[in-house]
């Protein structure tokens, strides 16, 4: 039987169209994602507000809110705004619209100018003032709410040193008991919904993989192929072999899964350590993934190469038919497939259940982001449920198949 093992690896190897959907294609795929998501991470990260203020006399005697803005404006990591100051009002009108009549290139950011802007009255308060017609989901919205919540919250601590200093003038000369009073605390605890920060790109390179491994079943179809005597000579040598059907299927089904085992691992290390796509420090669970995957995929391919009266080119455009489709739902093909995925999977979460490309792309989600493996085991099952189901239908045709002569 380990002899039978042995050929049916070597034939396979041997068979290069294997590779080249199995292993070359995911290859350059998750390359050409390297440079197509290079900048979408730094996308969703956090910039500092493009802002104006208005540095006439009155934010000049304002120092309190001066000092404040240099504070929030000073270069850092933790820079919440990046700070145009104008001479007029209709300056900061101008760089709101986008449109800098100053010439000076205030923000270091292009497009669609400050998200608002600031003024001081004669008592030193200041009014924010911001575009009209934003959407609420946008994110001049989110930048307009930070704005006024800056604005709001020096309005209320300068209120409240005056109501001091009315009622009890030597308490502002102790300023430790002014910062104390002036400290909000922290009244909300920062802490990480996910086992890793979340990034947009990843989703793909987890798509990827889902349909990399289901590109593996070609290589199950073809072992299956190539036992059939009517498909193949060595079929036809194996079929009056010594060795029973039953153990040369087992040996050509193994080897299958092992080359597709290993086709899928190759994939996922390169997608690991030359895209970069951290996956938590827990490769040990994402090597088992990769088994179920391989597993599933190998009964995926047995499936379809073991369909009687139907040429092997045939069956290899169905397989590749599926794959694309299921791949679409896993979100491959761009942001408006991870929308599309992202909806069906909201409204019909049991046609998700049934598409291995989503299992294994969810599987590998699960993986980086849940800070416990039982999501990952549950899709897990799901694979080894679905390869189970496929085996036993590949068994129904392989069991009725009869050759009157060899």
């Amino acid at each position: 039987m380990f002899n039978v093992f042995k050929g049916a690896l070597l034939a396979l190897v041997r068979e290069k169209s294997v590779f080249i959907w199995s292993l070359a294609f995911p290859l350059i795929l998750s390359t050409m994602f390297v440079f197509m998501f290079a900048n979408l991470d730094e996308a969703g990260q956090f910039e500092p507000i493009p802002t104006a203020v208005v540095a006439d006399e009155n934010y000049d005697a304002a120092p309190g809110f001066s000092e404040m803005i240099d504070t929030l404006a000073e270069p850092g990591a933790d820079q919440m705004l990046d700070v145009a100051r104008v001479a007029t009002e209709q300056e900061a009108r101008d760089l709101m619209s986008g449109n800098d009549t100053a010439g000076a290139g205030y923000f270091n950011i292009s497009g669609d100018g400050a998200a608002g802007y600031f003024t001081v009255d004669a008592d030193g308060m200041p009014t924010v003032h911001v575009k009209a017609g934003v959407t609420p989901d946008s994110l001049d919205s989110a930048y307009q709410s930070i704005l006024k919540t800056i604005g709001d919250g020096y309005v209320r601590n300068a209120a409240l040193i005056e109501d001091v200093a009315a009622e009890n003038p030597a308490a502002l000369a102790d300023m430790a008991a002014v910062e104390k009073l002036l400290d909000a605390g922290d009244l909300t605890e920062k802490i990480d919904v996910t086992q890793n920060p979340p990034k947009e790109s990843v989703r793909y390179f987890f798509a990827l993989l889902g349909m990399a491994a289901l590109f593996g079943g070609q290589i199950g179809m073809i072992a299956i192929c190539r036992t059939q005597p009517n498909l193949s000579a060595l079929g036809a040598r194996r079929a009056v072999g010594a060795l029973s059907r039953a153990k040369t299927l087992t040996a050509t089904l193994a080897a299958s899964w092992v080359l597709t085992f290993a086709c899928i691992a190759i994939a996922f290390l390169y997608i690991r350590f030359v895209a970069g796509v951290d996956f938590g420090g827990r490769d040990a669970i994402c090597i088992a993934v990769i088994a179920a995957a391989a597993l599933t995929a190998t009964a995926f391919g047995t499936l379809l190469g073991s369909l009687p009266k139907i040429d092997e080119g045939v069956k290899g455009g169905m397989l590749s038919g599926i794959v694309c489709f299921a791949s679409l739902f896993a979100g491959l093909y761009g942001s408006p497939t991870m929308k599309l995925a992202d909806t069906v999977n909201a409204a019909v979460p049991a046609a998700q259940l049934v598409n291995p490309a989503v299992q294994i792309s969810q599987a590998f989600y699960s993986i980086m982001y849940y800070d416990t493996y039982q999501r990952t085991i549950e899709h897990i099952l799901i694979l080894l449920a679905m390869a189970a189901v496929l085996f036993a239908a590949s068994a129904l045709f392989i069991r009725r198949q009869r050759y009157a002569s060899l």
